[in-house]
């Protein structure tokens, strides 16, 4: 059974991603369709990569993902397959191609060149990516659809950075949960701290956190903890809270949100 995923800022329940999981049906009938998000940013391609780049590892060899994130084919972002790990990726290259991959990929072809099914498509998630993913799905090569080229356009990701003895970064998804993840990872933060004490500051000084913890459990319930998610990436979180309205998670009671600079102090000779 092949396997497609679907990742876009349609917005849940919308009608689009119906007629994409249908086109697909209708061409490949047990294609197995998995969607990894429908509630990114309008048009934020950093965010529809995160996720990708979060899920991608966990999904079998010559699965299909469409990238349904500001899809016009422009001359600046045509569309094209990258294949990475055995697992195609199919999209508008805006960028988001280099923001999911962390190696070269293993190849990149232009789909300028395919067929589509109407003759000037608006509907480029439907009308070329679709035919493209069922040609993958069913066992075709991408050389028989795409011409094979060189070299993505460049992804521009907000990156840590370091400023004396405070480490530097950004929120960069909020999850379900109000779980506010970080582009902090695990490598740097024991890189730049070595071992040293320090704090995560917050709008206050009591607020601050000065442990990493193994798991949301290991502090009491509606207590704010930090851990090193599955991605090895930092999660700033309220341990099983919820106020009322779903109002409970990290980003409404600690003031975090899409962006939001994050500062990590380590002591130096004058201490915390």
């Amino acid at each position: 059974m092949s396997i497609a995923t679907i990742t876009s800022d349609f917005g849940e329940g919308s009608h689009y991603t119906a007629i994409l999981k249908g086109a697909l049906y209708q061409r490949v009938p047990d294609i197995q369709v998995v969607d990894v998000g429908h509630t990114i940013r309008k048009f934020d391609v950093v965010e529809a990569a995160f996720l990708l780049r979060s899920v991608y590892r966990e999904f079998p060899k010559g699965t299909v993902h469409l990238i349904c994130v500001r899809s016009a084919e422009t001359p600046e972002a045509p569309h094209r397959i990258m294949v990475l790990h055995g697992q195609y990726f199919i999209g508008a290259d805006t960028g988001v191609f280099r923001l999911i991959a962390d190696q070269e990929p293993e190849d990149v072809f232009d789909l300028s060149g395919l067929r589509y099914d109407v003759d000037a498509p608006t509907f480029p998630e439907r009308e070329v990516f679709v035919p493209a993913a069922a040609h993958l799905a069913r066992g075709g090569s991408a050389d028989l659809i795409g011409r094979r080229v060189g070299e993505l356009r460049r992804g521009a990701p907000k990156r840590s950075a370091h400023e004396g003895h405070t480490l530097i970064g950004h929120v960069q998804f909020i999850d379900h949960f109000g779980n506010v993840i970080t582009n902090i990872s695990r490598k740097e933060f024991k890189e730049f701290g070595k071992g040293r004490k320090f704090e995560i500051e917050m709008r206050t000084p009591r607020m601050g956190i000065r442990k990493i913890h193994d798991h949301y459990q290991d502090v009491p319930a509606g207590e704010r903890v930090a851990v090193f998610n599955h991605a090895g990436l930092l999660e700033i979180a309220i341990n099983n809270h919820s106020a009322p309205g779903g109002r409970g998670g990290a980003d409404a009671l600690l003031g975090l949100s899409r962006d939001h600079l994050i500062r990590i102090r380590f002591e130096d000779e004058n201490t915390l």
